[in-house]
């Protein structure tokens, strides 16, 4: 108990006292604190994390103060309060595409209308993305993305990240809101990182429901098929339709998760995952031991340990040996003392190459 996490030991008191909690009159923090072995304020953080998840009503008309809740029937009022952000979420961007419905339907497609709004039908992906790389230079305040569905091409990472870095240098906010699931690939994955890393405020949401950039206060580009990109785009020019969009961003801006931490978890996911004998491949690997070594200390042929380790490249989402050790060395399962041993001679040939091994390491 002694070695457990901050957090870690919150949720455990919190099982604690909910598992006892029907035979309480009760819940004081002074009163319960010798009782479970916590301070009274481990009491009141665990009292609130039960509150939090629906397991305790504060219930005035009880003696104890509070009602205890199923945790099934907790969890079906969490999932229909989140339905209910969802629908609103929904109703919203309806309302939303029915204005610039109307826009389209009763005005020409290009010209200055009524209200100042102007529209420009950009019929291609060429055409977008053209449109859309001229626009991004004359950006003064902020740039709001918007990008459900799937992984952009790996061959426009390298020009997306050169033209945020150019953006954000001019003292332009980029904000951001990709899917949770593309953080499971791995160059989208570094992409995301270096993007936050240079100032880029990133966030990933479960659900994104339309592709949208927002430039600035009064231009928008929205997508002419919402289900298939390639159709082209309109972009339009108003300041009131950029204001609505903008609301339907921030509904799900607040409720996304920090890039960081999305990032984090699903590397940490993907390493958990990997098996024994590919733990036990990299920290060969990184102990500086030849191939035909680590084949003879596995029992693999040659060719079988090459396959197995593009394969491992490939889940981890790295070019290279030494980047999947990087990779495991900052999970902390390249000391993992439950490893697989080292034979006597793998391990006398990992320390004639130590000296390379700290060099690399120094750069």
């Amino acid at each position: 108990m002694k070695n457990e996490e901050p957090e870690d030991r919150i949720d455990n008191l919190a099982r604690l006292l909910y598992w006892t909690a029907g035979g309480r009159t009760d819940w004081d923090a002074a009163t319960l604190g010798p009782e479970v072995g916590a301070e009274p304020v481990q009491v009141e953080q665990a009292v609130a994390r039960l509150a939090d998840l629906g397991l305790l009503t504060p219930t005035p008309t009880v003696p104890s103060g509070y009602t205890c809740t199923r945790p099934e029937e907790a969890l079906t009022r969490l999932l229909a309060s989140e339905e209910q952000i969802l629908a609103e979420g929904r109703r919203r961007l309806a309302s939303t595409r029915d204005r610039v419905r109307t826009l389209m339907r009763s005005f020409p497609m290009e010209g200055q209308l009524a209200g100042g709004a102007h529209i420009e039908l950009l019929p291609s992906g060429a055409e977008v993305n053209a449109f859309i790389q001229e626009r991004v230079g004359g950006i003064q305040q902020r740039q709001l993305v918007m990008h459900p569905g799937g992984a952009p091409p790996q061959e426009l990472i390298d020009e997306m990240i050169m033209r945020d870095i150019e953006v954000i240098s001019r003292g332009v906010q980029i904000k951001a809101l990709y899917p949770r699931h593309i953080a499971s690939i791995g160059y989208v994955r570094d992409y995301l990182a270096e993007a936050t890393h240079q100032g880029a405020d990133v966030r990933l949401a479960s659900y994104l429901p339309i592709r949208m950039i927002l430039l600035d206060e009064n231009l928008a580009v929205l997508p002419i098929a919402p289900e298939d990109t390639s159709k082209g785009a309109f972009a339009i020019r108003s300041a009131e339709v950029v204001r609505s969009l903008e609301a339907i961003f921030d509904f799900h801006w607040h409720g996304a998760s920090m890039a960081d931490e999305v990032l984090h978890e699903a590397e940490h996911a993907g390493l958990l995952s990997l098996t024994a004998q590919e733990l036990a491949i990299v920290r060969m690997l990184a102990m500086g031991a030849k191939d035909d070594a680590i084949a003879r200390q596995l029992s693999v042929s040659p060719r079988t340990l090459s396959r197995a380790i593009a394969t491992l490249q490939n889940r981890l989402g790295v070019q290279s040996r030494f980047q999947a050790a990087v990779h495991l060395t900052r999970a902390g399962l390249l000391d993992d003392p439950a490893g697989p041993p080292l034979s006597p001679v793998l391990s006398a040939e990992a320390g004639r190459t130590a000296p390379y091994r700290r060099a690399a390491g120094a750069g």
